[in-house]
């Protein structure tokens, strides 16, 4: 059972800070630093985020402070599937990171564009619906993680799951999350790539997410009636009249701060005011595998090396935060199609403005479906537990990230899902508004480099099938002339790329891992009141799409949070010290979901 007493040595005696500049009130006086208390201050409004405020606030009696860098949700793009190119382009709900050289990767330098946004990453994401494998959680366990095995974990994704075939078993069904089965035999081009795969030899899986994950298949996304089905959708909105939860856009988070061992209250500033946020029982950092270490480490939590270099006091010493950082590298192979049979046509000109015509009006047509239909999880050799790299189809070439090759044409992206690389993410400033430095070392593990070959050999064999006799014209990226080992690993060092399923840099594990940050109930270690939860406390990436697993994540933390009676509170009497405002208690007014601008 969690233990969730706030536990304080006379907080009440701490001397509030001063006074800060919000503006004057034109007598030259000067206006106090707002304050407000809240039962729990979850920081970061993205996936894990939203998430908690949702299945926190169940509880009438529990008030709930979200506080998000990002503005409101809000847009027709994000609601649009096939828009998540635009999204990306245009950068509006990002964070704009950018890594440094990876030095095992022809020293590139690679965007990481992650949620920045009320509904996080689940508002501009790729919209695929994977568990993962079973064996990715019974290693948490493993790790010394008890209550993260699969086992566990599995009626939490069935609670999280509106899946559109009520006749299969292995899904659930009346959850927020709505997730359908893609559609690959509507495209000519996804349609031949699983057919030639059964051509080919391989086993066609009618359900990856069913604890089986192995296999060629229509992949799952998380969609409805043509529109992107998110957590701000499915958590947020249906309860947006509850009183106890307020939900803060476009706070930047400054630090947390403690009481010796601690963690009190949140600082943030919000159109050039201070802020600050008691939390009467606990703070959730909810912030990504970027901010959430970042966070610490500006905090005083960290290794005490990192932390003397940019001149932050050291509160605890945590030599694993910032450490462990994963994701799955990425490559993509190219080909170029003798028929018009790509979705190119609708990407540009008059074919784009009437598939967005389309969907305008009645949810249809190319704009209603992200175009990832099929996929596969496969296993680079007969003696891998589980499968180690995922493909993704789509049906148009594509010059970089999101620009279209001007001819007809399909792309198979490869995800290393079995990386054994690993990073770290570290701040180097005391300005939260610098970005951290970080990179994944790509590639470090030869391993890694052996799975790619392999999937490309993969690739290779099925579109050699007759399926493709009619449709394939070449191969444009690497080539079909790039066969050798030597041509084909300098390749794959070269055009190793980037996804956004980050994790691992506030690793959960048990005190004796020197590199955990925080135990199986996501406490930080050595640390009271303060607790973690996102994907950054994954011990190893799921081997699939990180979106699902996030959730879960959430899910299980309130879980746990929601089977205690914890009635304890502090209640701070006298926070008008200094001229420090106090709002009304949340839950006790009368408002609904605050949504501040």
């Amino acid at each position: 059972m969690l233990d969730l007493t706030f536990r304080s040595d006379n907080i009440l005696n701490k001397v509030l800070p001063p006074f800060f500049q919000c503006g004057s009130t034109g007598s030259g006086a000067v206006d106090s630093m707002r304050v407000k208390t809240a039962d729990y201050v979850i920081i970061g409004g993205g996936t894990a985020g939203c998430v908690l405020a949702a299945r926190l606030t169940e509880d009438p009696d529990v008030s709930v402070i979200v506080l998000e860098a990002g503005p409101h949700h809000r847009g027709l793009l994000i609601h649009m599937p096939a828009a998540l190119g635009a999204l990306y382009d245009k950068g509006a709900f990002h964070w704009p990171y950018v890594a440094d050289p990876e030095p095992h990767a022809a020293d590139k330098t690679l965007p990481y564009k992650m949620g920045r946004i009320v509904g996080g990453s689940s508002a501009i994401n790729g919209q695929v619906w994977a568990r993962g494998n079973p064996l990715d959680f019974d290693d948490w366990k493993a790790s010394g993680c008890r209550g993260w095995e699969y086992g566990d974990l599995e009626p939490l994704f069935r609670r999280i799951e509106a899946f559109e075939d009520r006749s299969d078993s292995a899904m659930g069904h009346d959850g927020p999350i709505p997730v359908t089965r893609g559609k690959p035999e509507n495209q000519p081009l996804s349609d031949a790539f699983l057919k030639a795969a059964k051509t080919a030899g391989y086993r066609i899986n009618p359900n990856p997410n069913s604890g089986d994950q192995e296999g060629f298949c229509a992949l799952h996304r998380n969609t409805r009636n043509g529109r992107r089905g998110d957590v701000y959708q499915g958590y947020i909105h249906p309860i947006r009249t509850r009183k106890n939860l307020t939900i803060l856009p476009e706070h930047t988070v400054q630090k947390i701060e403690f009481d010796g061992k601690t963690a009190i209250s949140v600082r943030t500033t919000h159109k050039g005011c201070d802020h600050r946020f008691i939390a009467r029982r606990e703070i959730i950092l909810a912030a990504g595998s970027i901010a959430s270490p970042q966070l610490l480490e500006l905090s005083g939590i960290g290794a005490p090396e990192v932390l003397e270099d940019v001149g932050i006091p050291l509160v605890h010493a945590l030599p694993g935060v910032g450490q462990n950082f994963h994701t799955h590298p990425t490559i993509a192979m190219t080909f170029t199609c003798s028929k018009p049979v790509s979705i190119l046509n609708a990407t540009r000109g008059i074919g784009k403005l009437i598939a967005g015509a389309r969907w305008l009006l009645n949810r249809r047509g190319p704009a209603a479906t992200t175009h990832f239909e099929a996929g596969a999880f496969l296993k680079s050799h007969p003696d891998a537990d589980r499968p180690d790299y995922q493909l993704t189809f789509l049906p148009l070439a594509l010059a970089g990230t999101t620009g279209a090759v001007d001819q007809h044409g399909f792309q198979v992206y490869v995800e290393l899902v079995g990386c054994q690389s690993r990073g770290q993410v570290h701040i180097a400033s005391t300005d939260i508004n610098a970005q951290p430095r970080f990179r994944f070392n790509y590639l470090q593990d030869a391993q890694d480099v052996e799975i790619y070959k392999q999937a490309i050999a993969t690739i290779r064999n099925v579109v050699a099938q007759q399926e493709f006799d009619a449709l394939l014209d070449r191969e444009l990226v690497p080539g079909a002339t790039v066969t050798e080992d030597a041509e084909i690993e300098a390749w794959i060092r070269k055009c190793a790329s980037f996804s956004h399923h980050l994790v691992g840099s506030c690793k959960m594990g048990p005190t004796r891992d020197p590199l955990a940050v925080v135990d199986p109930e996501l406490r930080v270690h050595g640390l009271r009141n303060i607790r973690v939860v996102d994907a950054s406390i994954m011990p190893n990436v799921t081997s699939a799409n990180t979106h699902a697993a996030t959730i879960v994540i959430a899910e299980k933390a309130a879980e746990r949070w929601c089977q205690t009676n914890a009635n304890q509170s502090l209640f701070f009497s006298n926070l008008n010290l200094l001229g420090c405002e106090e709002t009304a208690p949340l839950g006790k007014s009368s408002g609904a979901v605050q949504l501040e601008k």
